[in-house]
């Protein structure tokens, strides 16, 4: 496995995968469509970063974060191929995400998800020291938690 920086020519890839796992539990908003059809312009433009992780030359998983604000980062589009899932691609992706906020002056890494639909995730999180807070205003409808990291 690879963990590499997103070029342009992965974005039909970087949108199938979060697309599936999102469909799978809940349903795709427009805020999903407008980051994955145009990531260029509402992640890398704005300050964030794309990491996907490859097998060969095939996309099995995807991580990125967006700016938030002055030193805080949002882990987003964090999803893993259904085939390639429990080889550690998620936590690979996240340790390589927040080691990358680090490198980018980041002092925290927010996140927000399901507890429903995404019990190993959050389990993943947790194991990676993000903790919980009370949810402040969302961006999705899905989201029922609020994590944060501290970077160091």
């Amino acid at each position: 496995m690879r963990i590499i920086d997103y070029e342009p020519r992965y974005q039909p890839e970087f949108k199938r995968i979060n697309v599936a796992w999102i469909q799978k539990s809940f349903v795709v908003e427009d805020v999903d469509l407008e980051v994955l059809d145009r990531p260029e312009e509402n992640i890398l433009a704005r300050g964030g970063h794309i990491l996907l992780a490859l097998l060969g030359e095939e996309v099995a998983g995807t991580c990125a974060l967006i700016t938030s604000g002055p030193g805080v980062y949002q882990l987003v589009k964090m999803a893993v191929g259904e085939r390639f899932r429990g080889l550690g691609i998620g936590r690979a992706l996240c340790e390589a995400m927040i080691e990358r906020a680090g490198q980018l002056g980041a002092t925290k890494v927010v996140l927000y998800s399901n507890t429903r639909g995404s019990t190993r995730a959050l389990e993943l999180y947790r194991k990676l020291g993000f903790r919980e807070w009370p949810l402040p205003t969302q961006a999705y409808r899905r989201a029922d938690i609020y994590m944060e990291l501290e970077v160091f």
